[in-house]
């Protein structure tokens, strides 16, 4: 079971940045064209380059969200390209 506030296994983050990157990572997910979840993966990328340029968090932090949003996009370029 996951703690209040944790974003993912051991990555807590504070309210406000947990509901934004959730927000980023479900339009991802429901991008309906590859250009959608680019943009989507593009400004997901760019709030966690805000939090990196501001140090609010550690920097294993903010790779691990990189590559949870590298691997949201990919999964959902894959579901795309099957379906065309």
């Amino acid at each position: 079971m996951r703690n209040a506030g944790e974003f993912m296994p051991g990555l807590v983050l504070p309210p406000v940045y947990h509901g934004v990157l959730r927000k980023h990572l479900t339009e991802i997910q429901i991008a309906n064209s590859a250009t959608n979840c680019l943009i989507a993966q593009a400004r997901a990328e760019g709030m966690v380059e805000a939090l990196e340029l501001l140090k609010a968090l550690e920097a294993d932090q903010i790779e691990r969200l990189y590559l949870l949003i590298e691997q949201a996009a990919t999964a959902r370029l894959q579901e795309l390209g099957r379906t065309q």
